[in-house]
């Protein structure tokens, strides 16, 4: 009887949600073949494994690792490209990450026997550390992300961060294994701290590294806060209300920072700046203003389902559109239409009645 490996339940997972993430076209291009790479290659090591483990066939291992050393550099260009106005990461990123993995992939080629394992985790660290240094970023940095898809964004990233340092930890274990010579004693202390190991690295790198990077790590729109408005920044922002006014471009769930900055002719993080000077806002704060007045004045004169009007004023999430309508007047849609009814009617019996 065939039998299928375990670990082709990875790949089979990996590949499904690389088919996903190719198919996604509000991502950027190059965006979508980083992640697909890398989603790719991590479907390709543990078929690899599951050929070796379960038909014997060790032709492919040597291989695996050149194969595996892909994964995070590939991972982390892909987020990378999400901060960028052109959807492409500057070209000494791509130059220093293509220069990283070229190392690597020649240092795969070293005699000692331990060293494979030792170089994946090298690499793995490295990448790790920039992927937990981007937790720090805020909406506004990521321009190719609309502000509704922010949080689904940030979630990737952290699971991404987590999973690269699972296999660090992975790795370090092995590499210790190897190293001890077979020693028994060795091993089982090695198999019993595997699982402490992995919980401290998952907080030195999710916790401690962004904290300590953080002063590093701030975005342009962060240093900028305390800059008063220039008037370039008051201009900008005239534009962009007229822009608003005019196209009711807020009413697309799908706008981002890099379009915007597109339909204005200048680059995004100008705008994310002008914003910020201006208004003392980040661009989520700002365009879901915007949708909250188009969906009050909706809600007064029309007698659309509250969940319609959401998703004309622009919103994709009810508890998004909720939070964000109940910070700007108080009160749930639902209870604003409900009040603004019940003035109508006063008015209407009562002619001389004001609002004060």
């Amino acid at each position: 009887m065939t039998v299928i490996p375990i670990a082709w339940l990875i790949s089979i997972f990996a590949l499904f949600i690389a088919a996903l993430t190719m198919g996604r076209p509000q991502l950027p291009i190059f965006a979508r073949v980083c992640f697909g790479v890398s989603l790719l290659s991590m479907a390709v090591v543990p078929a690899f494994v599951g050929l070796r483990l379960e038909y014997g066939i060790t032709a492919l291992v040597m291989f695996q690792p050149h194969v595996a050393i892909v994964f995070a550099p590939a991972l982390w260009l892909g987020f990378q490209s999400l901060t960028e106005s052109g959807g492409v990461p500057n070209p000494k990123a791509i130059l220093s990450t293509v220069g990283i993995v070229a190392l690597a992939q020649l240092a795969l080629f070293a005699p000692t026997s331990w060293s494979v394992d030792l170089i994946i985790s090298a690499i793995n660290v490295i990448f790790a550390l920039l992927l937990s240094a981007m937790l720090r970023l805020g909406v506004d940095a990521f321009v190719q992300v609309s502000p509704d898809g922010f949080r689904a964004v940030r979630t990737a990233l952290i699971g991404a961060t987590v999973f690269v340092v699972l296999i660090i930890a992975a790795d370090a274990t092995i590499i210790g294994a190897t190293l001890s010579g077979g020693n028994a004693g060795m091993l089982r202390a090695l198999t019993g701290v595997s699982g402490i190991l992995v919980v401290l690295v998952l907080v030195g790198l999710l916790i401690g590294v962004p904290f300590a990077l953080g002063p590093l790590l701030k975005t342009p729109k962060e240093r900028s806060i305390d800059v008063p408005p220039l008037n370039e920044d008051r201009e900008l922002l005239e534009r962009i209300e007229k822009l608003m006014a005019e196209s009711q471009i807020f009413t697309d769930p799908n706008l981002t920072l890099a379009r915007l900055g597109r339909r204005l002719g200048c680059p995004a993080r100008q705008v994310s700046i002008a914003i910020n000077r201006v208004k003392g806002q980040n661009i989520s704060r700002y365009i879901s203003g915007f949708r909250v007045r188009r969906a009050a004045c909706l809600l007064t004169t029309t007698d659309l389902p509250v969940t319609d009007i959401m998703l004309e004023a622009g919103f994709q999430s009810k508890s998004t559109f909720n939070t964000e309508f109940r910070r700007v007047y108080a009160k749930t849609p639902t209870e604003y239409r409900s009040q603004s009814s019940d003035r109508a009617t006063v008015r209407k019996h009562d002619p001389g009645h004001s609002e004060t």
